[in-house]
């Protein structure tokens, strides 16, 4: 069961008239599959695609109220919602997830494999299931924590600490990954042992614990019946759980200075963190022998956060493989996080704020971008974060040179200003002689001959504008 699509109405920075986002969903083969990629600028609405799943999961973070999530430009009359369509193979997930005397209500929604849920202002406490029939959302009693059941999101935001997640507590992903083992080694003869020996030890009267114990009760007891009356009191410990005793759990880190992970750099403990949450997945997806297919979603915010970019690439080659099986969304700035993006079927997907609206390009459909190659790299960082790099400027100037089927520069020149009226020209110097040449020559001269230091070397603002040029002449608004 995966997410196919999801529609957010007047949820923070996202409007009314937002379009649905339709999500990249694995394949079980190929590498990246089930990989969606998030870029943009700031304040563009990626991280609120994430706060809009924890939203219809969980409801309102803790401390927020429903005024706090809607959108500055919608009324009080307006709801604010969020709808998630899953696809897949569903009546399996509700046969080995819900419980026995829901699944049949839950069937009820299903059709042709999808299942739709929402949760609005309307009643912010209440998931409501899609009735295809009679064309609207319900919500029927007790409904809320079956669908919660059927599906997991392990988030890691930007601005948390990662050592949380390093923590062995129900809720965590080391708590979660150790659950099962802990489950598994409670059966054995080993750990029943341990159990015996720690009875012995704490609640056997022979024990020496007891016996010093038993001088604290004696007082005790006395002191208590002189004041309140008859009764016998004694310290008893427990029989530990194994659950409770990996809460204690901490992560030892040699990196040459051994250490808890608690006392290393944010790097380190972010490193840990997501090499963690990539380990987890893992064991959701290769467990086969226990039936392990609960739909686990994994999203990460800015993952490159106090990454070095070879360790960035690392981890996006990881959680490719991840996506094979599983879904993966990511919000990035990163151009290492998704430089591969076409070659590994990666969905991609382009986020920007315009005027008061948040729009968003789907990259991988059909006829986005400049190039029959597009996306690529230098495009990407163009549109995404209006930056202008080398890469792209020489990609369309070598696109255009292909398209005009001009191999000489000089003859190209003179036809970017014949035929595409780039008129903005420099001086360029080379062997004792001087010409007048466009911008876009120019740059692409100082680009592939940086030995010639006869000329100012180009700037920021005139790579820009020969971008701009190059662009409008491929093409023209």
């Amino acid at each position: 069961m995966y997410i196919k699509t999801m529609q957010i109405t007047n949820f923070r920075c996202f409007q009314s008239n937002t379009e649905p986002l339709n999500f990249m969903i694995p394949d079980g083969e190929t590498l990246g599959s089930g990989l969606n990629i998030l870029v943009g600028e700031n304040n563009t609405g990626k991280s609120t695609v994430f706060e809009a799943l924890d939203f219809i999961r969980n409801g309102p973070p803790r401390g927020k109220s429903i005024n706090d999530l809607r959108n500055r430009y919608a009324s009080e009359e307006e709801a604010i919602s969020v709808e998630v369509e899953f696809s897949g193979d569903v009546d399996s997930v509700i046969d080995n997830y819900a419980q026995k005397n829901k699944q049949a209500v839950l069937k009820k929604y299903v059709n042709n494999n999808i299942i739709k849920i929402a949760r609005s202002s309307e009643n912010i406490k209440e998931l409501r299931l899609w009735n295809s029939k009679e064309k609207e959302y319900k919500n029927e009693a007790g409904i809320d924590a079956p669908i919660k059941k059927l599906f997991e999101l392990d988030f890691i935001w930007a601005d948390t600490n990662p050592n949380d997640e390093a923590k062995f507590g129900a809720t965590t992903i080391c708590g979660k990954l150790l659950k099962e083992i802990a489950s598994n080694f409670s059966a054995t003869e080993e750990f029943k042992q341990f159990q015996e020996a720690y009875g012995k030890a704490f609640n056997s009267p022979e024990s020496m614990l007891k016996k010093q114990l038993k001088q604290i009760e004696k007082r005790t007891k006395e002191i208590f019946e002189s004041q309140f009356g008859h009764a016998e009191i004694t310290f008893h410990f427990d029989e530990l759980q194994i659950d409770n005793f990996f809460k204690n759990a901490k992560i030892l880190v040699d990196d040459g200075l051994e250490t808890y992970l608690d006392e290393k750099g944010s790097g380190m403990q972010r490193s840990v963190a997501l090499a963690l949450l990539q380990v987890y997945a893992e064991s959701l997806t290769n467990n086969k022998e226990n039936k392990r297919d609960k739909p686990f979603f994994l999203v990460i915010d800015e993952p490159e956060t106090c990454l070095h970019p070879l360790a960035q690439l690392k981890l996006l080659e990881a959680m490719s493989e991840i996506a094979k099986t599983q879904q993966v969304f990511v919000a990035t700035h990163s151009p290492y996080m998704f430089r591969n993006c076409l070659s590994l079927n990666i969905g991609l997907f382009l986020y920007k704020r315009e005027g008061n609206s948040i729009t968003f390009i789907d990259v991988n459909k059909e006829q986005w971008g400049l190039f029959p190659w597009s996306p690529s790299w230098g495009e990407i960082n163009y549109y995404a974060y209006n930056l202008p790099t080398v890469d792209f400027h020489n990609e369309l100037y070598g696109y255009l040179q292909e398209l005009a089927n001009i191999d000489n520069c000089k003859e190209f020149d003179n036809f970017l200003q014949r035929e595409k009226d780039i008129n903005v020209l420099k001086s360029y110097q080379r062997n004792g002689t001087t010409a007048d040449i466009t911008l876009c020559t120019y740059i692409r001269h100082q680009i592939h001959h940086p030995e010639n230091t006869s000329n100012v070397r180009f700037n920021y603002n005139e790579l820009k504008e020969s971008i701009d040029l190059l662009v409008n002449a491929i093409k023209p608004k």
